[in-house]
């Protein structure tokens, strides 16, 4: 608590108020419901809402590995870790690399055999 007592010296301004950020979030947002909604006519099973009913190609499903692999919640706390903890932070990005793979192996063709969603 006394740590944090000087964080903020001086006198508080109140920041006017960001008319653009608001148009441009509430505009994202609203092309992503709108995206969503075409989207879920689609669909008419759950194989269809779970697999996109097989039409996935490699191509495609690499790009979204490679998506959820570099994914913002990974990049950021890894610096967040290397922040806080120095160099010795990146042996969690080092887990995260080595042990991504192993699960894919181990789990992703199980599931592939199933059948069920794949």
């Amino acid at each position: 608590p006394a740590l944090w007592a000087d964080a903020l010296p001086g006198a508080v301004q109140r920041q006017p108020l960001n008319v653009s950020a608001i148009v441009m979030f509430v505009a994202f947002v609203g092309a992503t419901l709108c995206i969503t909604y075409w989207a879920s006519k689609r669909n008419r099973s759950a194989a269809d809402y779970y697999a996109a009913g097989g039409r996935i190609t490699g191509f495609q499903n690499g790009l979204a590995i490679a998506g959820d692999y570099m994914s913002a919640a990974s990049f950021l706390g890894i610096s967040a870790l290397v922040f806080t903890s120095g160099y010795d932070g990146l042996i969690y990005s080092i887990g995260f690399l080595v042990g991504w793979p192993i699960i894919l192996f181990l789990i992703a063709e199980r599931l592939r055999n199933l059948g069920k969603y794949t």
